[in-house]
């Protein structure tokens, strides 16, 4: 088979685009210098020059959160022949592989603080944030991101959860019926149709109703992106099989520090080998919990070494609309405590609150740098959405 393709990201996004053109990939690029000259999956890393010489004889995929910035990249260079993997594209895991495993040739995987810090440093997203917020300031976007966390719980033990069962100082909430249904019907009332999660920071498994939640939500919001995040200890396998008829995506983080897979997800891995239909919507992901990851805000209980982020922005509040049980509206999805309240969908609709002033003065805040905003500056989270 001729080698035709170059794939430009060697992150996670890379490699799911692996897994897409397999044996037709020649070599990654990317612009992390760190990295370039080493393999994945035998497969070597180059910099973008080394491509120029022979630019029509590629076509490159443009695989990685930064794919406005790497567009604007190849056509500097003279580079018209490319794809942006994850354009149009709905899921959080784009691929046929149903068990991925992350920590494959991943710089962010089990680091210390200190080198996460410094590969955050270096991390080109960051770049994209501020670039996309400079871009969407003062032209009011709706949200295109919905979460609702129906019950604020996990019985999970990650280490760098701030929610998790031994962390959690979070008084007990579950939301009503009333609540979730007239948070749907709003949804309805303006056609949603972007990303809707019925899960934030909490295990949605431990909500009884869940399930005939999510009946009821696909029902009113037939084109909204529904998909859900759960740590999988729960999900028993006739719940896993009515669920899917609501879902476009289900990703069960499999947390086990040897990265073997849990009872329950090794139920469904054999569930899915007699259905491949499911093999595009599910994805299990093999999960340490104890490690480093983002600091949340400063909440995460194991980072201590937190650096400012202050003249970053960030593009969250122009695009997330974090609903907790009570009908409390967060920050953003960073925001595991609850420590900021933008507004309350017992007392307002959601699009007042969502163009309220407490919303704007979070954006006008955030524009100028996130040391603008308290609990912000040491946030190390770079989300586009």
């Amino acid at each position: 088979m001729v080698k035709d393709i170059v794939i430009f990201g060697a992150g996670q996004i890379g490699r799911m685009a692996l897994t897409e053109y397999g044996a037709r990939v020649a070599f990654f690029i990317d612009n992390n210098k760190e990295i370039q000259g080493k393999r994945i999956n035998d497969i070597e890393i180059k910099c973008i020059e080394e491509i120029l010489e022979e630019k029509e004889d590629y076509q490159v995929i443009i695989a990685s959160k930064s794919q406005d910035l790497m567009e604007r990249q190849l056509l500097d260079l003279g580079i018209l022949n490319y794809k942006i993997y994850m354009e149009k594209k709905k899921y959080y895991f784009a691929m046929e592989e149903l068990v991925f495993n992350p920590y494959l040739d991943n710089e962010l995987r089990d680091v210390t603080e200190s080198e996460w810090n410094e590969n955050m440093k270096r991390d080109f997203v960051r770049e994209t944030v501020n670039f996309r917020v400079e871009q969407m300031q003062g032209k009011e976007p709706i949200f295109d991101h919905v979460e609702i966390e129906t019950i604020n719980r996990c019985n999970g033990n990650c280490d760098f959860c701030p929610v998790s069962r031994h962390s959690d100082n979070r008084e007990y909430k579950l939301m009503t019926k009333e609540l979730f249904e007239d948070i749907i019907n709003q949804l309805a009332d303006i056609n949603y149709a972007g990303k809707l999660a019925l899960f934030s920071n909490n295990e949605p498994f431990l909500d009884e109703d869940i399930l005939n939640k999510h009946k009821y939500a696909r029902e009113k919001l037939p084109n909204a992106k529904m998909h859900l995040f759960t740590n999988g200890t729960l999900l028993k396998l006739e719940w896993f099989v009515e669920i899917m008829n609501y879902l476009d995506e289900l990703v069960i983080d499999n947390y086990q520090q040897e990265l073997k897979l849990i009872k329950p997800c090794e139920e469904i891995v054999r569930y899915c080998e007699k259905h491949p239909e499911l093999k595009k919507r599910v994805t299990i992901v093999l999960r340490k919990p104890h490690e480093i990851l983002s600091s949340r805000g400063g909440d995460a209980p194991n980072r201590k070494e937190l650096i400012s982020y202050g003249e970053d922005r960030c593009i969250l509040p122009y695009k997330q609309l974090i609903i907790r049980p009570d009908g409390k509206v967060s920050l953003c999805c960073n925001d595991p405590l609850g420590k900021n309240t933008l507004g309350d969908l017992t007392k307002n609709s959601i699009i007042n609150v969502w163009n309220n002033d407490r919303f704007k003065t979070v954006r006008n805040a955030l524009l100028k740098g996130r040391k603008n905003w308290k609990h912000c500056e040491f946030c190390d989270a770079f989300n586009l959405g």
